[in-house]
């Protein structure tokens, strides 16, 4: 299978439109970590068309696109994004920095759901301006996140757990307890464009986790926490709509372990479990069209458990004005959380968010989900339930 890198990519931009695509006075800039877009055409009178495409299919209806635009003097235009066979699907997102983002306003899109192309007027300025299905974040971004949460955390260790397809290290964020065997485990970002469960979300949910509440505290005295903050990082800057560099959907791997990233995963978490630590909870997050809501064991499965989900749930909804929607799948299902709940025995779910819920709103959700799931477990622990 052939394995995309990041300097056949920039080959291959430089052959086409030599990193930036100059159309009279514009310029489409692909030059940075995360780009998507394939070409250009310029219809005249300043219309402009936009090519995005897979790099690898089967896919689901995920077009990623992330490019930045500028032009020599201030004009506005009108640009259309054409997906191919495949349909519109993010609102776009628009970006001076890559750091503060909004939403381009409702007035300046058309969708044509028929062609499933979307059309913006936009004004293009000569400093430039990013356009993105979702907010940009690198392996970059992440990493530099990672490294404030170890200044601000000096026991969290970013360990080197494995390889990715194009032989770069995937770390894991460790808290060690020797004290205890119980940990949890949390994985994000499987998924290039699942921004908002996959990073925003993941984010103010870990970092609850780690705060100097007098809850977190007491949780970290009793459970160690296992984290992958970027399971797919060449994914992520290949600006890949679902796949690893080599075309396989991680998300769909976790029986066969055919790619290096899920096996990191897998090989990390069974030498803990060899050594003595016990999972007790997993969590992947993801981001769906139809989110929030969370992917959860099947009734069998449910029976069998030890009712932190439900418990999870009831807290959550008790102490806050969210409603949990629980979607149950099967367990033959080849997904992270389900490797989880046939491996280990444990409990584990699907962490969905919605593509264009509001962002305050789904740093909110994080961070109630995480002090709930932390009270549950912690009473759980203290009953010997676990």
């Amino acid at each position: 299978m052939k394995i995309i890198t990041k300097t056949s990519i920039l080959l291959i931009f430089t052959v086409i439109f030599s990193c930036s695509k100059k159309e009279n006075e514009i310029i489409f800039d692909t030059s940075f970590l995360g780009n998507r877009l394939d070409s250009v055409v310029n219809l005249g009178e300043d219309k402009y068309v936009a090519f995005i495409n897979p790099v690898f299919e089967p896919v689901n209806n995920s077009p990623w696109f992330a490019f930045g635009i500028s032009s020599k003097s201030t004009k506005l235009i009108e640009l259309t994004l054409n997906y191919g066979k495949y349909k519109h699907r993010y609102i776009p997102k628009l970006s001076l920095d890559k750091k503060s983002w909004k939403k381009i306003d409702k007035k300046n899109i058309y969708i044509d759901s028929v062609k499933g192309t979307a059309t913006i007027k936009l004004n293009v300025y000569p400093q430039k301006t990013y356009i993105a299905a979702q907010e940009i974040e690198s392996s970059k971004d992440t990493y530099l996140w990672m490294d404030s949460i170890l200044t601000k955390n000096p026991k969290f260790k970013k360990v080197v757990a494995g390889k990715t397809a194009l032989g770069k290290n995937n770390y894991c964020l460790e808290f060690k307890n020797d004290v205890t065997k119980n940990a949890i485990v949390l994985i994000a970002r499987q998924h290039p464009p699942e921004i908002p469960g996959g990073t925003i979300g993941f984010k103010a949910f870990f970092e609850e986790l780690v705060s100097n509440t007098k809850v977190a505290n007491t949780f970290r005295e009793k459970f160690n926490i296992y984290t992958f903050p970027l399971l797919n990082p060449d994914g992520v800057d290949l600006g890949h709509w679902r796949h690893n560099a080599k075309g396989v959907d991680l998300n769909r791997d976790w029986i066969d372990f055919s790619e290096p990233e899920s096996k990191t995963v897998k090989n990390y978490i069974e030498t803990k479990v060899k050594k003595g630590k016990k999972i007790q909870f997993a969590i992947d997050f993801h981001t769906s069209y139809s989110g929030p809501y969370l992917l959860v064991l099947d009734s069998i499965n449910t029976a069998k458990s030890k009712k932190i989900i439900p418990d999870w749930i009831q807290k959550i909804e008790m102490n806050s004005n969210f409603k949990v929607e629980a979607r149950r799948r099967s367990q033959k299902l080849p997904y992270c959380y389900n490797y989880f709940i046939n491996k280990f025995g444990c409990e584990a779910v699907t962490y969905e968010e919605g593509d264009e819920v509001d962002r305050g709103i789904i740093k909110k959700r994080a961070k109630r989900y995480a002090l709930s799931l932390m009270e549950t477990m912690l009473a759980k622990h203290n009953n010997n339930e676990l």
